[in-house]
């Protein structure tokens, strides 16, 4: 590649191989209009050696522009994908002290344990007492209440970092639980995420196989408050929607949710 001793070199070399052919003819008064052709063609080669040094040299300053840009661009990238962990960070702390004041537990790791133990889908699912089904769903809700929020946080902060690296091919609609479960494997050796990698893992898994009873128990809860007497200040139009997407799913339905299904006759009594 050409260099400004190069050039430099080359435009002697014309200067000095035009000065001879000039000495030559300078003795033969004939030839003195080739002086000038002599001239044109020296001029068009020092033309045509500075033109291809600045090509050159221009060449050279956007190699040197693309590798600062490239270099400044990669420390952009770093100090966002620094800067979305520490937010990351600070998302779960605040889902796990939610979760931890939720739940009265002393440690996220003692959730998945306590979480598994449910014994009161018993009573949500198959009595039509309705004070026996909102006892336990209260029951229930102490472990489902911090679960929710640790997978909620999770995701929020997963998203946060996602994002900031510009990482494509993630689906955020979905559920918490399921998102944990399919995207967790890319978190867990990140700094902050790799504290909550087993309990979360668990709690994801447990929560994932547990959807269609879990997703029951807002329904009983809605028959419960219709036998206690509140049908009328529910909307049971938009509450039997819901029984009808769940058992579209092929989901179990509570069965003091059964009632719910028909819609009343005119005389306000319910169609069978």
């Amino acid at each position: 590649m050409p260099n400004k001793w190069t050039l430099i070199l080359l435009t002697i070399l014309v200067v000095a191989a035009t000065a001879v052919a000039i000495f030559i003819y300078r003795s033969n008064p004939n030839q003195l209009s080739a002086y000038g052709g002599i001239i044109g063609a020296a001029a068009s080669i020092l033309a045509v050696i500075w033109f291809t040094g600045s090509l050159w040299y221009q060449a050279q300053q956007i190699k040197e522009q693309r590798t600062q840009f490239s270099m400044e661009l990669r420390q952009l990238r770093e100090d966002g994908r620094r800067n979305a962990l520490l937010l990351s960070r600070d998302v779960l702390n605040a889902a796990e002290s939610r979760a931890l004041a939720i739940s009265g537990l002393d440690s996220l790791s003692e959730l998945p344990l306590q979480y598994v133990k449910f014994g009161e889908f018993k009573d949500i699912m198959e009595s039509d007492d309705p004070d026996v089904v909102s006892a336990a769903i209260g029951v229930w809700n102490k472990k489902e209440g911090p679960a929710v929020a640790i997978m909620n946080g999770l995701k929020s902060a997963a998203e946060v970092y996602f994002v900031a690296i510009g990482k494509e091919d993630v689906d955020f609609s979905r559920d918490p639980e399921e998102f944990v479960s399919i995207y967790g494997p890319q978190l867990w050796s990140l700094p902050f995420f790799e504290a909550f990698q087993g309990m979360a893992t668990l709690l994801a898994e447990f929560m994932v196989r547990l959807k269609p009873v879990r997703e029951a128990v807002p329904i009983a809860a809605t028959g419960a408050a219709a036998k206690i007497g509140g049908e009328k200040y529910l909307r049971m139009d938009k509450a039997r929607e819901i029984i009808q997407r769940h058992l579209k799913k092929k989901y179990p339905l509570p069965k003091i949710a059964e009632g719910l299904i028909a819609e009343p006759d005119n005389d306000g009594e319910v169609a069978t």
